[in-house]
């Protein structure tokens, strides 16, 4: 018998669709939910996707059971309506139940699965059991029956997909999380309506315009908050507030710190923390012609950089272009004609750059977490084919001399060493800390520059590879002896 995808294909297929769209971008959703509260580590996806998983896995078991003993097309109607009510309930629970479980448990993987768990599970059991339903309504005749299980399943797959991509792609870079959940539930009801429309008819017309009205009501941002802006790449937060007794706009991408700010008022080249005042400092005395930044952020560094070294090209890549736009906005940042700004994932630029540049600084983190691809030997390796004999790499670690972030820093340490053999190291306070902002300096110069201190080197320490980097876990347990 010959496969035809579209034999057959009626309301039920076009169920499938829907469903399997729907689940995919909720998924996708899910993490961005977590991301401000709880962070976006890989723990965070690991906790999405299995709680999500193993929901819809107890939700499939149970589905068959319901739709051998009933099999009803109105069930699957009524279904698809508590699944957007599902999806309603993340949207208005998700403020209130993440802030309990940040309160409540200092573990942040234990936090990923707490909170995917009361957010995430009840919709995804929801949508479980609809997909044993859809088969056995579709089941006509035995002999075709595996024919027809293989219909839906591809209809659901294309569905995540298209899911998958547009929400990826497509949603994020033009509207919000909740934008996105209202979507996924216009889907649902759509769906819920493709099945005997007339059963229920009142019942059903009210529910879907309560769950519609809802989802329409705004969310309040909170206390400080100015946006709450979603990309490709992430979710970021701008709010208001006070640094050392000074108004500040800043720019968070989780709960493990602020990653950029300008004083509120001020222009994008008043630096405000230490270690950006320091870095912009320690790259001026260098006197560079050509300079490097990897990470963006709000781009207040090179904005700074621009105005103190006019006659420097520098070079700023950044895997987000919407931070332009956001930058422009919220934290005063103009155009430069000295700045050149690359939107390309810091590895992938490194792995094909061809200029030599005087200074590299290289300050890149989604949250508190540095990408793993930045502390391999092949990064080192290739970061040291982009920097000039005499020239410099900068960056700003967040670790310690002491206990886990100690390995932590001899881990970020081992991989320049080979070619750099002289490091230094500066902080705020000037003395040794269990976790904080580090700035590092490594040349081939054994003058320390700014009378920063040597940074013993880590010997013993190996470099780790791009097939095996322990980034989550090092980070982890530096984080938890803060």
């Amino acid at each position: 018998m010959k496969f035809n995808l579209f034999k057959n294909v009626h309301h039920l297929g076009i169920i499938s669709f829907l469903t399997g769209f729907s689940l995919m971008a909720y998924e996708l959703v899910a993490a961005r939910l977590l991301a401000p509260t709880i962070g976006s580590s890989i723990y965070v996806w690991t906790s999405v996707i299995g709680i999500i998983i193993a929901s819809l896995s107890i939700g499939y078991w149970l589905g068959g059971k319901l739709a051998d003993a009933r099999q009803k097309p109105v069930d699957v109607a009524l279904l698809c309506l508590v699944t957007a009510a599902c999806v309603v309930l993340t949207a208005i629970s998700h403020p209130s139940t993440l802030q309990w479980v940040a309160q409540s448990i200092e573990d942040t993987r234990l936090q990923g699965v707490v909170a995917s768990l009361f957010l995430f599970a009840p919709t995804s059991f929801a949508l479980g059991l609809i997909s044993p339903y859809l088969a056995k309504l579709n089941i006509k005749e035995l002999k075709t029956a595996g024919e027809s299980v293989a219909n839906l399943s591809a209809l659901n797959s294309i569905g995540g997909i298209a899911g998958t991509f547009i929400t990826g792609f497509v949603l994020f870079s033009y509207i919000g999380s909740k934008e996105t959940l209202i979507i996924v539930v216009l889907c649902l009801i759509l769906s819920s309506w493709l099945l005997t429309p007339k059963k229920f008819l009142a019942q059903r017309t009210v529910a879907s315009v309560i769950i519609v009205g809802i989802m329409l009501v705004p969310i309040s941002k909170g206390s400080g908050i100015l946006a709450q802006i979603d990309s490709p790449s992430a979710h970021y937060t701008v709010s208001k507030m006070t640094y050392n007794s000074e108004p500040i706009t800043a720019l968070a991408t989780g709960p493990g710190g602020i990653q950029s700010a300008v004083y509120t008022g001020g222009s994008s080249n008043d630096l405000v923390f230490w270690y950006t005042n320091y870095a912009a400092q320690l790259i001026e005395a260098q006197n560079p012609g050509r300079v490097l930044v990897l990470g963006g952020g709000a781009f207040t560094l090179p904005a700074a950089l621009a105005e103190r070294l006019p006659n420097a090209t520098i070079d700023v890549v950044e895997i987000d272009p919407a931070l332009e736009g956001i930058s422009k906005e919220y934290f005063a940042y103009e155009d430069h004609e000295n700045v050149n700004l690359i939107f390309e994932d810091a590895r992938a630029f490194i792995n094909t750059n061809e200029n030599k540049y005087d200074v590299i600084f290289v300050d890149v983190y989604g949250d508190s977490y540095m990408p793993f691809s930045l502390i391999t030997k092949e990064y080192g390796q290739q970061i040291n084919t982009s920097l000039k004999t005499d020239g410099m790499v900068i960056m700003n670690v967040i670790a310690g001399m002491q206990g886990d972030c100690r390995e932590l820093l001899a881990t970020i340490d081992a991989v320049y060493r080979p070619y750099l053999p002289n490091a230094f190291w500066e902080t705020q306070s000037g003395n040794e800390t269990v976790r904080g902002n580090y700035i590092l300096a490594y040349s081939r110069d054994d003058n320390a520059p700014f009378s920063m201190k040597t940074l013993s080197n880590s010997s013993t320490k190996t470099a780790y590879s791009d097939n095996f980097m322990p980034a989550e876990r090092l980070h982890y347990e530096c984080a938890q002896s803060d």
